[in-house]
């Protein structure tokens, strides 16, 4: 440094102590100290502008925030890009309704959504869940064999693999299935499937349905038990293998199919069951007269021989009907919610709120 200026400074410093160690006055110091120091405003004047370092450290933090506010802005641009580019993934996803979405999907032999076959060919993308930091679930690659104590014939085997590559095991545990040993086996039977519990939960709604497709859950039923290899079709109606194919060639009454008349026109030739070694039942010719006991004007006559004869007993009882008398408390409202003969009439026989006479003689005029 210069001899000069380094003895300039340190005579300042030295001025400088004077004034504050020797006690002048403050209009003294309000002159002087802004020779020295940036920002000290002068007597009667506002406070000077920031310094030049201040205005540097200002400058810095806002570029700071303008670069912490540019990364946040383009982390929610790939977010929602990330978004659209999942919603447009797959067409299905797109489809608004379920009649639409169906149409996009690949089917089985019968007509019915194949889904193992959607995820094999990516037609579905199933996400881990609604939250995008749902973990990933493994398939479970697990075979459950539910036999019936009744009939080895149908047992059948649960594929967790098929399920659990695009279903949560969440899906049906433990509000359908319990996940209890012996607990689901006990009561799991065709009639609750049909009335949409258990499997019929989803399978003959969103999934295959039950009709024509034994073989697919009962794997000892051969995929021809309804028509034996060496046996043509004795019906036109064998050959279907979907119930909208089959309804058609089924005469109707008051709404649905005629069973009686089907029966009588050889348009169905009924079985004894799937096992060949089946006996055939005989018909059950009783009929049960049942009085509403608040309007006995409404009895209603139930025939056992119209029904057994193309059904047997197992049909009905003891899941759907209990075999005493008056053990079951049948209401419309119950039968229209699918209960008691709602399991069948409605769906795949003739509708009760079309064919009042058919049940209740006093409103056919008998």
């Amino acid at each position: 440094m210069d001899r000069r200026l380094l003895l300039a400074t340190i005579g300042a410093a030295g001025c400088l102590a004077a004034l504050v160690l020797g006690g002048c006055s403050a209009e003294t110091r309000e002159k002087i100290l802004p020779y020295f120091f940036d920002g000290v405003p002068r007597a009667g004047q506002p406070a000077a502008p920031p310094t030049r370092r201040v205005r540097r450290d200002l400058l810095r933090e806002i570029d700071e925030l303008k670069r912490q506010i540019a990364q946040a802005q383009a982390a929610l641009k790939a977010v929602s890009e990330r978004g659209h580019a999942e919603e447009k993934e797959s067409p299905v996803e797109e489809a608004e309704t379920w009649e639409d979405a169906a149409k996009l999907l690949p089917k089985d032999a019968a007509g019915h959504v194949d889904w193992v076959q959607a995820v094999k060919t990516k037609t579905i993308v199933p996400r881990a869940g609604l939250v995008s930091t749902a973990p990933e679930q493994a398939v479970l690659d697990m075979n459950v064999d539910l036999a019936p104590p009744s009939s080895k014939l149908f047992s059948v085997t649960f594929p967790h693999a098929a399920h659990t590559m695009w279903l949560s095991c969440a899906s049906c545990h433990p509000a359908i299935f319990p996940l209890k040993r012996q607990a689901a086996p006990t009561t799991i039977t065709m009639a609750e499937n049909l009335a949409g519990r258990y499997c019929g939960v989803c399978h003959g709604r969103v999934a295959f349905g039950f009709e024509g497709r034994c073989a697919r859950c009962h794997a000892r039923v051969p995929a021809t038990a309804d028509r034996p290899v060496d046996e043509q079709p004795r019906t036109p109606i064998e050959g279907a293998t979907a119930w909208k194919d089959a309804v058609k060639l089924l005469p109707g009454a008051a709404g649905g199919p005629d069973w009686a008349k089907a029966l009588t026109e050889g348009v169905i030739a009924p079985r004894a069951g799937a096992d060949p070694k089946a006996e055939d039942e005989p018909v059950f010719p009783l009929d049960v007269t049942l009085v509403p006991a608040d309007n006995p004007a409404f009895k209603v006559v139930f025939p056992h021989g119209a029904h057994t004869a193309v059904l047997s007993c197992a049909t009905c009882h003891p899941a759907i009907f209990k075999m005493a008398a008056g053990g079951d408390p049948i209401t419309m409202p119950k039968i229209y919610a699918g209960e008691y003969c709602g399991r069948c009439h409605g769906k795949v026989a003739f509708l009760p709120a079309t064919a009042c006479g058919r049940c209740h003689p006093v409103m056919a005029g008998g």
